[in-house]
């Protein structure tokens, strides 16, 4: 196996990891002397699961395409951008996945190779 994709993998963890534990942590320690302490962990836990599982699925998902086929980085790059705009500005996930997947689509066809 390529040491370039056990590193990756790793960072991803680490990144994965800090970002469940890290924001729970931080609570702990700046509110032990509430009573709710136990209730405000459990709301942070739960939804610090979804941001972080879903960044290691992107980096998972793009990676390996990305490997074998990098010259296709600008039809990548324009579909995360498409994501990233469409969900600051309407925070609606399935809208913005949506046309991101249309653009990475339309730009992965018909754009030229750039290497």
């Amino acid at each position: 196996m390529n040491l370039s994709i056990i590193l990756i993998g790793i960072i991803v963890g680490i990144a994965n990891f800090s970002s469940r534990f890290m924001p729970l942590w931080f609570i702990q320690k700046y509110q032990q002397h509430e009573q709710r302490r136990g209730a405000v962990w459990l709301r942070i836990a739960l939804s610090c699961i979804g941001i972080s599982a879903i960044s290691a699925m992107l980096m998972v998902a793009t990676l390996p395409p990305l490997i074998a086929t990098p010259d296709k980085i600008i039809a990548m790059s324009l579909g995360f951008i498409t994501l990233t705009v469409l969900y600051v500005k309407t925070r609606r996930m399935v809208l913005a996945t949506l046309c991101a997947a249309l653009i990475y689509g339309i730009s992965y066809t018909y754009l030229p190779a750039v290497l």
